[in-house]
């Protein structure tokens, strides 16, 4: 889809997610000299390693080992802040089958919601 004026300066970037779940951002930026030359950027929008150290805290947990790997995907998706449309989109999988997936959490786990869901998974890390 064309727009009427193109973007110009910080304003132009994509975010997506690789097949290893991480996520970056693709930033096109203009050559100040000259107008037909471009930079494209892609940086990471959070360190891998401040996931993994989140995920490790969790890997032990022993309510996860009564999930399913995809359950156990969302509910550490969930643990660290993410909406339900963030985890469809790094998961690739419907909004609909998030939903599903966190009802089937919340049942294994006896929790009503997620707060309840993020507190028991801390306190059994532990």
């Amino acid at each position: 889809m064309a727009s009427q004026t193109p973007a110009q300066g910080q304003d132009r970037y994509l975010d997506f997610t690789n097949a290893q779940g991480l996520c970056f951002r693709m930033q096109v930026e203009d050559d100040p000299v000259d107008a037909c030359s471009f930079t494209v950027r892609v940086t990471p929008l959070f360190e891998q390693s401040d996931q993994d150290a989140s995920r490790s805290s969790f890997q032990q947990n022993g309510l996860l080992s009564n999930l399913t790997s995809r359950e156990r995907d969302v509910a550490l998706l969930i643990a660290e802040g993410f909406t339900n449309e963030q985890i469809a989109l790094r998961l690739c999988i419907s909004l609909s089958t998030v939903k599903s997936h966190i009802q089937n959490i919340f049942a294994k786990a006896g929790v009503a919601n997620r707060t309840a869901l993020v507190a028991l998974l801390h306190e059994t890390a532990r």
